[in-house]
């Protein structure tokens, strides 16, 4: 896939610029759950949320991506599998879950996670057997994320269990983007050629011809917030700085930076959303925040 003539991001690491991208993904992502959890509260359907996410996006990258053609530089199945993992199933099960979990849940099962997912993709795709110290922080992560599962709606969870579930699998397809662009150092022309353009030409039309919709029903305030946040941060902003992060720190620093998502989405969830925090709640945020920086940050290296 490399070329001279690829439009790509500085092929030297640097730890300071892949920290720095991973802190602004917090911030975008955190606000995003809320976001999310509000859009699929209102009229609008899952849907629309979608067509936000990949039609916005899709027409402000174009200009770029016909200039950059990414697709010179990648084979049918690299663009199809980018595009599945960051595209349609990825955002179904993500908004779908967001109908039977709060967004506290979102930010442990769908970030806090992450690092354990990370740590066992790498065993299996690229043979990197995890550490004592990785371990013990995905018990921590696992503990946390149980008490997650009752902190936001005491024991009775009802039906936020599948909502977790979803979660988690949100949470695998974002892992193996993870990977893939660990493995296929992406460019932000191929990132918005599969995740924006290629997912749009797919799903808009279907949504514009055959798909419920309640956007005549929306609030103009609340509209303009999901197509601004939708259409705009996560695809055009947040993939992008994902890839300059790993690119720089690797997705297990990524993952472990990202530890600042389940908190600070819990507070945001209880502040804008009004979802209740309950001391199981508060524990898992305990439990979960320093589990995920043990399973993330790379051990010393023995002299």
């Amino acid at each position: 896939m490399a070329s001279s003539s690829r439009v790509s991001f500085s092929s030297a690491p640097n730890a300071a610029i892949g920290i720095s991208a991973a802190l602004i993904i917090v911030i975008i992502w955190s606000g995003w759950l809320v976001a999310s959890r509000a859009g699929v509260q209102s009229e609008l359907t899952v849907y629309d949320i979608m067509a936000f996410r990949f039609g916005i996006s899709g027409l402000l990258a174009l200009p770029y991506v016909l200039y950059a053609k990414p697709w010179r530089h990648m084979t049918i199945r690299n663009m199809a599998l980018a595009a599945v993992v960051t595209g349609v199933p990825y955002c179904l099960v993500l908004f779908a879950a967001f109908n039977y979990a709060p967004a506290a849940h979102g930010a442990v099962f769908m970030n806090g996670i992450l690092p354990t997912l990370v740590m066992i993709f790498g065993y299996f795709l690229f043979k990197e057997k995890p550490n004592r110290q990785q371990i013990i922080g995905a018990i921590l992560i696992i503990t946390g994320a149980s008490c997650a599962a009752f902190g936001v709606s005491g024991f009775d969870i009802g039906s936020t269990w599948l909502g977790d579930l979803m979660f988690v699998a949100a949470a695998t397809f974002f892992v193996l983007y993870l990977m893939m662009n660990r493995a296929w150092r992406l460019s932000v022309s191929q990132i918005w050629f599969c995740g924006s353009i290629l997912n749009a030409l797919v799903f808009v039309p279907v949504w514009w011809l055959f798909l419920p919709t309640g956007i005549p029903e929306v609030p103009t305030d609340q509209l303009l917030l999901q197509m601004g946040y939708q259409g705009i941060l996560p695809n055009m902003v947040g993939l992008v700085l994902v890839s300059i992060a790993v690119r720089n720190v690797g997705p297990s620093v990524t993952a472990a930076i990202m530890s600042g998502v389940p908190a600070s989405g819990a507070l945001l969830g209880y502040i804008f959303l009004g979802e209740e925090l309950t001391w199981l709640g508060i524990m898992s945020l305990l439990i979960l925040t320093p589990g995920i920086i043990i399973a993330s940050l790379p051990s010393r290296a023995k002299p």
